[in-house]
């Protein structure tokens, strides 16, 4: 068969729509910025007043509001069960994102993000993703490593222990941190660990109690609304004489705690309003990509600070050089945390 000698004539608009069509296949089309404001779900598990991941997380989101001036709604005490129909009626409501805060919500986003394409869906807490889904995962194990280190220095008895909610991977890597700064102080030092609940102060407070009826004079809990039972029973036993006891906080600067603030010498604090702060931004621009964001030590997202009122007497300078020598060590890479 004779080939036509007509060949096609390309304009510049012409080969303009071609170059798209060709880099949208290989890379994806970059989605729209969105000109008007946000418009925000943020849902949570708990009581958006239980002083820990639920509170901050509130805190952080209305930071997102004044920033961007977006227009935000939130929802608590969410069952994961509940999560599907929520997210989906925020989705056909033409809501722009929509955070879960926690784990728990990991698999009900990933259901509405495979049919709600317009949506941008995030997960706070996770460190797995799924098809449509970014997942911030906060990787508390470093700060915990320096909450470690101290720790291991207060000890008097060289018995420590951790009080998790529940054994989810997140949780447990602040457990693995904590151990291996109290290891690099002490080889011998002993980490006791036990996991309760969120929501139970009884139940964490009664923990605490058998820890310190064990020895045990440095705790570090990780239990949200419950921490207030592990407080409870930090101040008990050193009100007794049982003491010194001492207690970190963790997720929220929990520093300045009513209960027990003297026997609080630091918190591994998440600063989440930087973390939510950067997606909505992705949003925004058009920039979101699903996937796994690592947020740590190295972009400021995951600290360690210090209780200033106890810097120079229950905090020494010995202890404060061997935390910010922790700290150096850990960004540079030279410290590091197996798993």
């Amino acid at each position: 068969m004779k080939k036509s000698s007509l060949r096609p004539v390309y304009g510049p608009a012409a080969m303009l729509a071609f170059c798209m069509l060709m880099f949208s296949g290989a890379a994806g089309i970059r989605a729209a910025a969105i000109k008007g404001p946000l418009r925000i779900a943020f849902i949570c598990s708990g009581s958006v007043t239980d002083g820990g991941w639920n509170q901050e997380g509130k805190n952080a989101i209305l930071m997102v509001k004044k920033k961007l001036h977006a227009h935000i709604s939130i929802l608590e005490h969410i069952s994961p069960v509940r999560a599907v129909d929520v997210m989906r009626s925020y989705a056909m409501r033409g809501y722009n994102l929509i955070i879960g805060h926690g784990y728990e919500f990991l698999i009900p986003a990933a259901q509405v993000a495979a049919t709600a394409h317009e949506t941008k869906f995030a997960v706070s807490g996770a460190d797995t993703t799924k098809p449509g889904v970014l997942t911030l995962n906060f990787d508390l194990a470093q700060p915990s490593y320096q909450l470690g280190i101290l720790a291991a220095m207060l000890s008097k008895t060289g018995k420590i222990g951790f009080i998790g909610g529940e054994a989810i991977p997140s949780v447990v890597a602040c457990y693995r941190g904590f151990a291996a700064g109290a290891k690099s102080v002490n080889r011998t030092i002993k980490v006791a660990a036990a996991y309760t609940s969120w929501d139970q102060p009884a139940l964490s407070k009664s923990q605490a109690q058998a820890f310190i009826q064990q020895g045990i004079d440095v705790i570090y809990q990780n239990v949200d609304a419950a921490s207030r039972g592990v407080f409870e029973a930090v101040a008990q036993a050193n009100t007794l004489g049982h003491g010194p006891v001492y207690v970190f906080g963790s997720n929220s600067n929990q520093n300045n705690n009513r209960t027990c603030a003297s026997y609080t010498p630091a918190s591994a604090v998440i600063r989440l309003d930087r973390a939510f702060l950067r997606v909505a931004v992705q949003v925004k621009r058009g920039t979101f990509k699903p996937g796994v964001a690592p947020e740590n030590l190295q972009n400021g997202v995951c600290v360690v600070v210090l209780n200033p009122k106890l810097i120079g007497s229950v905090i020494t300078p010995t202890m404060q050089k061997a935390v910010a020598r922790a700290r150096q060590e850990l960004l540079t890479g030279k410290i590091h945390i197996a798993p």
